[in-house]
């Protein structure tokens, strides 16, 4: 656990509001409404009966939509912060109501909006989008090196060498073409003969 993340789960638990909510260390003053939205991708193109269509379903990122009424004191100051990690593309990590916590987050959309009636405070629609994180695992294989056949190692390259023909295939590749210069002899002929009788 890195040390921001534990000074963050340090500063939620000493809250004073248990329900509040936070964007990192940014204090989310009052959400009035969260959605939380797990997409799947489906073909879109004919299948084959039979054919196994799990095969082709894909998991989308999770996505957050949040709406934030921000009436604080250090309301100027928090939209900046907003606006900083939106701006630097960084993962974050988003509490709700200290009961759910969703990691690898990331502020993909800030929608602000001002009324009349909000002289000191913003409205914020805010999109977390979930990116997903892989893992690289490195794992020692033990094998048997007399029953592992491989095809690794340094591969020799081999050219086929080219010799002068024998007699016998000179005498087969003579054979051949004097039959076909044989055949061009009665085809031009023949094509010459028409054309006089014409």
């Amino acid at each position: 656990m890195s040390f921001f993340k534990q000074a963050v789960d340090m500063a939620l638990s000493l809250s004073e509001n248990s329900n509040q909510s936070y964007i990192q260390d940014i204090p989310l003053e009052v959400i009035s409404e969260k959605t939380r939205s797990l997409p799947m991708t489906l073909p879109t193109k004919r299948v084959e009966n039979g054919f196994n269509i799990s095969d082709s379903v894909r998991k989308e990122p999770m996505i957050i939509n949040i709406t934030v009424v921000d009436n604080s004191r250090d309301y100027l100051l928090n939209r900046d912060k907003l606006m900083k990690l939106q701006e630097l593309g960084e993962e974050v990590q988003f509490v709700f109501s200290n009961r759910d916590t969703y990691e690898h987050m990331i502020i993909e959309n800030i929608e602000e909006m001002e009324t009349g009636e909000q002289k000191f405070g913003f409205t914020y629609y805010i999109t977390l989008r979930q990116i997903q994180v892989g893992e690289i695992k490195e794992t020692d294989v033990k094998m048997d090196s007399k029953k592992a056949k491989t095809s690794g190692g340094k591969k020799k390259r081999t050219t086929a060498k080219v010799s002068t023909p024998t007699s016998a295939e000179k005498s087969k590749v003579n054979k051949v073409v004097k039959q076909e210069i044989d055949k061009s002899m009665w085809k031009y002929a023949d094509q010459a003969a028409d054309g006089m009788l014409r």
